[in-house]
């Protein structure tokens, strides 16, 4: 890319939001200053950053945020990998334990963070966000690499990266749902009998708990009782990158105003299971659940919780809802797809390097899940 110039920024506040969001579309806020800002100033995971900014004749052309933080690196392996690995690691903490800086977020919530004009060539952009992050290792002498979180339209326009000697491998799937219906009782006619009878089994449930919802645009009161629940997801989480803390949700709240939403489900003035939502013009995203896991088998708490997450984003009118990287089964018979998600990975070590590609298999399983069909045929 002739003329590419490429600033690297310590904190997101350096840089002007105008200029910044000029390449981000406005469904995109996960993406926009705003959250990239939420995300540092709220310290999640003590990360640090760097911040790029590439501009071509004065313009922007392309951002991306770049994070330092300590990962497990078996964070995916499943079943005797997993149980080996956690073995050793009762005998050597550190085992498979180390920095790891991301060309992405230290917030994961199924998506990428480099973002470009339209029209701008991809390859030059993604050579020079490579070369930043191998200089940001040098200063911080880290070994390990990644692009993370990526779509398989994203990981089509990465050849830089094979080239720069990263190899690709799996990560989560992701969920996500069109939205086509213009009423929930519409969307519940649509599906094929025997999911609509397991939804409408799970609403009696709610009735019959004399479970109470509804929508808090202002949550800020809530943050230490939804925080609280999403502990209790994230330690029963079978993938965990990073957690949360009780800041982001505060800063969320108060940074995207009506455009960040609670979801309480309650029974008896009791809160059972909360959802954090992230509206833009046509997209609704579920950004964190939180479960009272006492409660939520006998009252169906978490699934009533999801059914309301949709029903909200058919009142909203919204073209797409975004459902996270968990609870497959559930969301699927609700009518979710998923897509995969790409990790772009490199050792700066030629041994390490060799060894991670050599157990790719082992340290980055894809999770296979299976497709359904959930509606009847147009």
């Amino acid at each position: 890319m002739s003329g590419l110039e490429l600033q690297v920024h310590r904190h997101i506040d350096e840089i002007d939001p105008q200029e910044w969001d000029s390449v981000v579309e406005p469904d995109d806020l996960q993406a926009s200053h705003r959250f990239v800002k939420v995300c540092q100033d709220s310290g999640v995971e003590e990360a640090e950053y760097r911040h790029l900014v590439a501009r071509q004749g004065g313009r922007v052309v392309g951002v991306a945020s770049l994070s330092l933080m300590h990962v497990s690196v078996d964070l995916l392996t499943r079943g005797l990998t997993r149980r080996a690995i956690r073995w050793i690691r009762r005998r050597a903490p550190s085992f498979l334990r180390m920095p790891v800086i991301f060309c992405g977020l230290p917030v994961s919530f199924g998506g990428s963070c480099l973002r470009s004009a339209p029209g701008v060539a991809r390859e030059p952009l993604v050579a020079a966000v490579a070369e930043a992050l191998e200089g940001f290792a040098r200063e911080r002498s880290v070994g390990l690499l990644c692009f993370k979180e990526l779509s398989d339209a994203h990981a089509a326009g990465l050849h830089a990266l094979r080239g720069a000697g990263y190899f690709a491998a799996p990560s989560i799937p992701f969920c996500s749902m069109p939205i086509r219906w213009s009423s929930f009782g519409a969307y519940l006619s649509q599906m094929r009998t025997g999911y609509r009878r397991q939804l409408r089994a799970s609403l009696g449930v709610r009735e019959r708990s004399g479970l109470a919802v509804r929508k808090v645009e202002d949550f800020a009161p809530w943050c230490p009782a939804i925080f609280a629940l999403y502990e209790q997801v994230m330690e029963r989480a079978p993938y965990q990158l990073e957690r949360l803390n009780l800041e982001f949700l505060r800063r969320l709240n108060e940074a995207f105003g009506a455009r960040a939403q609670a979801l309480l489900v309650e029974r008896e003035g009791k809160l059972l299971s909360a959802a954090i939502l992230l509206s833009s013009p046509r997209a609704l995203t579920f950004l964190i659940a939180g479960i009272d896991y006492a409660l939520n088998r006998e009252h169906g708490a978490y699934l009533n919780l999801v059914c309301e997450v949709v029903a909200e984003a058919i009142r909203a009118g919204s073209a797409s809802l975004d459902l996270g990287q968990t609870s497959y089964q559930l969301k699927g018979r609700m009518g979710a797809v998923t897509e995969p998600r790409h990790l772009f990975i490199r050792h700066r070590s030629a041994f390490w390097h060799s060894a991670m590609r050599a157990t790719s298999g082992l340290l980055f399983p894809r999770l296979a899940v299976p497709s359904r069909r959930v509606f009847k045929a147009p």
